[in-house]
């Protein structure tokens, strides 16, 4: 029986909530800046949208992205004028481990231009 492009989707999803979180506080306080600077430096636009653009982002423990998904509506209109694509790019180029633990975190993209970056 062929499998859906909704059941794969789950099980993708299934996948990444599988994968082992880091969670060693000093280790999370560290990717928690190296995450921050890199999004700081790369978020060069000047925010159109008008309501808080909220990711929940997974990070390898050399701070590359590996992955990130929008939490709200706003998000999933605006992801372009973050700089997550631009950063999951060159992650993917890295040697990343699919099973090597991860740090997830929310970061908030504020229209301000303030940006917060949460374990």
């Amino acid at each position: 029986m062929p499998v859906s492009a909704a059941q794969q989707e789950v099980q993708t999803l299934y996948q990444i909530n599988q994968t082992a979180e880091i969670t060693d506080r000093a280790k999370l306080e560290e990717l928690t800046g190296t995450v921050y600077d890199r999004m700081d430096r790369s978020w060069q636009t000047s925010p159109t949208f008008t309501q808080n653009l909220v990711y929940r982002v997974s990070v390898s423990q050399d701070g590359a992205i590996g992955n990130f998904e929008s939490l709200n509506q706003p998000a999933k209109d605006c992801t372009q004028e973050t700089p997550l694509p631009n950063l999951l790019k060159s992650a993917e180029t890295s040697n990343s481990n699919s099973a090597a633990p991860v740090a997830k975190f929310t970061v908030v993209f504020r229209p301000t231009g303030t940006l917060e970056v949460n374990p």
